[in-house]
């Protein structure tokens, strides 16, 4: 590799990469970019040249040198890069030790240069595990301030690369368990973040090697040993930030230690658990995340019956029902990624107790219902449209109960639970849920709010209550969606649709729907072509419905607004 000079003779490679580093300390951010892009490009091709480079400016350390984050950063990229043949433990122990020296300079916990040279601590352990490794624990065996950024390097090492990982835990816990006892609660979260990364690594080892378990009674006893640390005492702390990770542990090491341990540790775990709801929404996610851990590895293990019956469930269950509710609102606007995991991780809750006790569980949902309380209602709808599917033989014979339940709610003025509900009748109509009277009510319900307007959200009456932030718009929307996929993949609806669709166009009322309805209409007669003229005597054959004057009467008048919402004249007319 070689660059020309502005005289056009040639530079050393070594001596163009070395001013290629040194622009990594220039002033101007747009400079520094280029320099770190260009070295990381080098990296690829030639990554001992540009490391060698690199630990001539890092001498001096940061003292130095204005910008060791970036050195390290193309240090890391370049380690990443080597192959196999390439790698010298003796070079990379030197590596390993610029980097430790560089950490161990400064008190800072979470300085960017320091996470930079974590960062190629990593790098050096995805190809000389145990050389990183020992370079670690040489600081892990006596009274140091770098200790958290030791056990924090662990843990990203852990989450990098759990297979080569895993089988050194046992070393890992020897060493960090001894001191765990001393560490102080400003940096208890870093250990508690730790133990979470090791039991992840642990975890995906597992899986991946069933057959395999690194997991023996020295790594039981150490795991089974910091559980009960972090339940009785860290997470019993006056710190919020300090239970929040040490829930977030514990969670994960659920799943790793002894069922005899899960069971003594439930009555104190659960109700941890559920605290952190009432202090801040933000966590509501990480603590769903161990809840739903806790949930699985007490209920679904296969060596045993569950730990919980459904009566100590349900103080979960009820306050697990007003997050889904907190989190569509969210869902809907600015933490959209945050929101949705929030909710899919309370339905993954419900879909576990479910697989265990269904019938409780409907039982429970459906009288959630009827409390008419409305964050209730709300979370029990959204339950039932996720479980409905996942249910189905469980909960075959409480159809009848389902149905009733759905009709005591169709007079609820609430917009989010109106949405649950319309959403809940199209899950129902696709597995054969609706029959009889009921069908047609639920069909005129979404009728009804097809025929919304924009100015239906200034009723006072509508929109007394707030769950979410859902407008009639889209209240619309997701009841005119819901009807054509009724008409349109749902064979066992046509029936049902026809001729019952008729009817709403003659209401005032459904004026607005009348678009949709035709639609419809004409989906329908598109499916059963052949059978027209059946389709008309069935329109005959029923006095409700009305005769071809009214209809034909009703659909002139519409036409007189061509321009009207939905194209209303040409799904007339294509109708």
């Amino acid at each position: 590799m070689a660059s020309s000079s502005s005289g056009g003779s040639s530079i050393p490679a070594p001596e163009a990469v070395q001013v290629l580093v040194s622009s990594l300390a220039d002033e101007s951010t747009i400079v520094k970019e280029a320099s770190m892009a260009s070295l990381k490009e080098i990296s690829s091709l030639n990554p001992l040249l540009v490391l060698d480079c690199c630990c001539a400016v890092s001498r001096g350390g940061r003292r130095r040198f204005g910008n060791m984050a970036g050195v390290f950063q193309v240090m890391a990229f370049a380690v990443r890069s080597l192959d196999k043949k390439d790698i010298d433990p003796a070079y990379m122990g030197r590596l390993a030790k610029i980097a430790t020296t560089e950490i161990i300079s400064s008190k800072d916990l979470n300085a960017d240069w320091q996470r930079a040279a974590a960062g190629l601590l990593v790098s050096i352990g995805l190809h000389v595990p145990d050389l990183m490794m020992e370079e670690i624990f040489s600081y892990l065996s006596g009274p140091s301030s770098a200790l958290p950024q030791m056990v924090q390097i662990l843990a990203d090492f852990a989450s990098a690369d759990a297979l080569q990982f895993t089988p050194r835990l046992k070393g890992v816990l020897s060493r960090v368990l001894p001191i765990l006892g001393n560490v102080r609660d400003a940096q208890r979260p870093i250990f508690a973040n730790a133990f979470k990364c090791w039991c992840q690594a642990a975890w995906q080892y597992s899986v991946d090697f069933p057959s395999h378990s690194p997991l023996d009674g020295d790594v039981m006893s150490f795991l089974n040993s910091a559980f009960e640390l972090l339940l009785r005492v860290w997470a019993a702390s006056r710190d919020l930030k300090v239970r929040i990770y040490s829930v977030e542990a514990l969670g994960q090491m659920v799943g790793l230690i002894t069922r005899t341990q899960l069971k003594a540790a439930l009555p104190r775990l659960v109700p941890t658990i559920l605290e952190l709801y009432k202090k801040d929404q933000d966590i509501a996610l990480l603590a769903t995340c161990s809840l739903n851990n806790v949930m699985n590895a007490s209920l679904l293990s296969e060596t045993g019956p569950p730990l919980l019956d459904f009566e100590e469930l349900t103080v979960i269950l009820s306050t697990l029902l007003p997050v889904i509710c907190i989190n569509d609102d969210i869902k809907e606007h600015s933490d959209f990624s945050v929101g949705l995991k929030t909710y899919n991780e309370v339905q993954r809750c419900f879909l576990t107790v479910g697989s265990v006790y269904p019938e409780d569980l409907f039982t429970f949902l459906l009288n959630k219902c009827r409390l008419k309380e409305e964050h209730l209602t709300f979370g029990s709808l959204c339950v039932l449209k996720h479980l409905l599917p996942r249910s189905i033989e469980a909960w075959h014979s409480k159809r009848p109960l389902l149905v009733e339940a759905v009709k005591s709610l169709l007079d609820e003025q609430n917009l989010s639970i109106r949405k649950a509900i319309s959403e809940l009748i199209v899950v129902m109509a696709s597995h054969c849920y609706l029959v009889g009277p009921s069908a047609d009510l639920f069909v005129e319900y979404l009728v009804c709010h097809c025929a919304l307007s924009d100015q239906d959200g200034n009723d006072p009456v509508i929109s007394k209550v707030k769950i979410g932030s859902i407008c009639p718009t889209e209240l619309r929307a997701i009841c005119e969606k819901g009807l054509l996929l009724l008409t349109i993949t749902i064979p066992e609806m046509e029936h049902i649709l026809w001729p019952f669709l008729l009817k709403m166009i003659i209401p005032r009322t459904y004026t607005g729907a009348v678009a949709m309805v035709c639609r419809c209409i004409s989906e329908l007669f598109k499916h059963r072509s052949s059978n027209s003229n059946n389709m008309l005597s069935e329109c005959k054959a029923r006095p409700d419905i009305p005769n071809a004057e009214e209809l034909f009467a009703r659909l002139v008048v519409l036409l007189h607004d061509p321009l009207a919402r939905e194209q209303l004249a040409t799904q007339i007319l294509t109708g």
